[in-house]
């Protein structure tokens, strides 16, 4: 079981995860259950939290203790933005009640939650001082940001002008001041 100690399989089953998510966002059957969602964001998440463990052995920055600060700052800031994820439930279809909502951590981004995803996945990886991880940080938010677009249509079709009056007036999906 040596494949349990290389980073690469545990990105992959974030990866696996990242797939079966965009398939639970784009099906109404799928969408539906809570559960299946759950089980997998904490897939999405266990993942991308063992690859940058001490415990696998990969390349390693050398930043003489810096790393702790640095990377839990960045943690620190990404468990903020993730304070709006205490109000959904993640990779579900829009419920018949949905709400739009657009001030506090929404009139930032559209997507807080895949933010604070981004930074915590980079603090992590600072922490731990994982350089596979560093350099995986593009990957999971170009994974998120294809999340986002497939849920962006079902919350176009779900909210209709609403929505798109917020997407006008908030342009950055995930990371600040990028309007993709």
């Amino acid at each position: 079981m040596t494949f349990l100690k290389d980073p690469f399989f545990w990105a992959f089953i974030s990866m696996f995860a990242v797939l079966a998510s965009s398939q639970i966002v784009g099906s109404k059957k799928l969408g539906k259950h809570p559960l299946f969602g759950f089980i997998v964001v904490a897939t999405f998440a266990l993942g991308r939290v063992v690859l940058v463990l001490p415990w696998l052995p990969q390349p390693r920055f050398e930043i003489s203790g810096w790393h702790w600060i640095a990377g839990g700052l960045i943690f620190a800031v990404g468990m903020v933005f993730s304070i709006p994820a205490l109000t959904i439930k993640p990779f579900t279809v829009p419920d018949e009640n949905i709400s739009l909502k657009t001030s506090g951590f929404y009139g930032v981004v559209r997507n807080p939650l895949y933010l604070a995803e981004v930074l915590w996945c980079l603090g992590w990886s600072v922490t731990f001082r994982s350089i596979i991880g560093v350099l995986l940080v593009p990957f999971w938010w170009g994974s998120l940001l294809f999340i986002a677009l497939l849920e962006e249509e079902s919350l176009e079709r779900k909210l209709g002008q609403p929505y798109l009056e917020y997407k006008k007036r908030v342009r950055s999906r995930i990371i600040p001041g990028l309007p993709i």
